[in-house]
C-alpha cells in the first residue's frame, strides 16, 4: 500500500501539468490495482481546499465522493469522512470544517473554538469575537 501526497491526487484530479497528471494517476491506478493507496484525513483536507480554488463546491463535493468510494482507495477513518461529506452536501459549512469537526468529536473533544462565522454556527463550535 501506498500513500499519494496532496499534490500528486491534485495534479491527477486537475490535470494542470499533463506530464505530471499521466505519472499520478498511472501511481494511483497501479496501487488500486494491488496494494492499494492511503488516503489520510489530512489529504482529503488538503485536497478540497486546492480543488475549492479551481472548481465550484459541488464538483469538489463529488470527486472527494469519488475518491471515498474508489476501489483500492482507503481513507483514514472513512466513516467520519463520510459524514463530513454528508453535511457538507446538506448546506453546513464547508468541508474542511466539517472533517475537523468530525475527527475532534470522535476523540471525545467537548468543544471547538473558531473565528470562523459559518462554522461557529454549528452545535458544539463556540465562535471567538
Amino acid at each position: 500500500m501506498i500513500t499519494a501526497d496532496t499534490n500528486v491526487w491534485a495534479r491527477a484530479y486537475l490535470n494542470d501539468d499533463e506530464a505530471q497528471a499521466r505519472k499520478g494517476r498511472t501511481a494511483i491506478e497501479a496501487a488500486c490495482a494491488s496494494d492499494g493507496v492511503f488516503v489520510p484525513l489530512i489529504v482529503l483536507a488538503e485536497l478540497f481546499w486546492v480543488l475549492k480554488s479551481r472548481w465550484k463546491r459541488d464538483r469538489v463535493l463529488n470527486t472527494i465522493e469519488h475518491l471515498l468510494e474508489t476501489d483500492g482507495v482507503v481513507v483514514e477513518s472513512a466513516a467520519l469522512a463520510a459524514k463530513a461529506l454528508e453535511e457538507s452536501r446538506a448546506g453546513a459549512p464547508g468541508f474542511a470544517d466539517l472533517l475537523i469537526a468530525q475527527v475532534s468529536f470522535s476523540g471525545g473533544v467537548s468543544e471547538i473554538v473558531t473565528f470562523d462565522k459559518a462554522f461557529g454556527r454549528l452545535s458544539r463550535v463556540r465562535r471567538l469575537s
